[in-house]
């Protein structure tokens, strides 16, 4: 099974070269996006015409808006999708995918957090965000996946919560220098590194997991490549 976790930048970095990475990487299985917005949603579900999808959009005033979609192969016939939030306005969302074939069971979260403030430290909305996450993860049973924007760096709490709790950090596992580039660092005064993650549980059996350094976003692909057990 391959994953695809990617923040778009709605397409603004490079809209042509997201939907030539999408069509290179179509023998993925799932792919996770975050800030993807109607014409850019529109041209990726015409590439991805043998994928089923889930979309959330959700505004939270100054944090603007929180859209985020996950796309499943058909040739996995028992799926379902749930939308992860609550009233709060400070709350982002995210999609919960569930895959099951007899007793094996995945389960992959596709979240994106909050970019203010800048720091991408902790803050009580931010370290409180991991913990919804991990209680509700914790609910299920099988092979788990999380990940995304988080818009955090390493060494939070926030971060280090999902490692605490027995998660495989994919970004530290492998050494991962950065998930961010150029078109990120070109706009702030400090250069960070790091925003995205992946995290698995133990009983995951990692066959690759790479972040590829290209230009059509201001965040890097992260390419997750397990053990299919179905």
């Amino acid at each position: 099974m391959k994953v695809i976790f990617l923040n778009l930048n709605y397409g603004r970095n490079d809209f042509e070269g997201v939907l030539n990475f999408i069509i290179e990487n179509i023998e993925s299985d799932i792919f996770c996006f975050q800030e993807i917005k109607d014409e850019i949603k529109n041209e990726i579900d015409s590439i991805l015409k043998d994928f089923e999808s889930s979309f959330i959009s959700k505004e939270l005033g100054e944090f603007g808006s929180f859209n985020l979609a996950t796309y499943i192969n058909k040739k996995y016939e028992n799926f379902s999708f749930e939308i992860i939030e609550d009233n709060l306005q400070q709350t982002t969302p995210a999609i919960f995918l569930e895959i099951s074939s007899g007793n094996s069971k995945w389960n992959i979260l596709n979240f994106h957090g909050q970019p203010f403030p800048g720091d991408k430290l902790d803050t009580e909305d931010r370290i409180n965000a991991s913990k919804r996450l991990i209680k509700f993860m914790n609910n299920k049973n099988g092979y788990k996946i999380i990940g995304g924007d988080f818009n955090l760096l390493p060494e939070t709490k926030s971060i280090t919560s999902f490692e605490n709790f027995g998660y495989q950090n994919l970004i530290k596992k492998f050494k991962i220098k950065t998930t961010r580039n150029n078109n990120a660092w070109k706009l702030y005064l400090d250069k960070q590194y790091f925003a995205d993650y992946a995290f698995v549980s133990d009983n995951v059996e990692i066959k690759k997991f790479e972040v590829i350094e290209n230009m059509i976003s201001d965040h890097l692909p992260q390419i997750l490549e397990i053990e299919n057990r179905f």
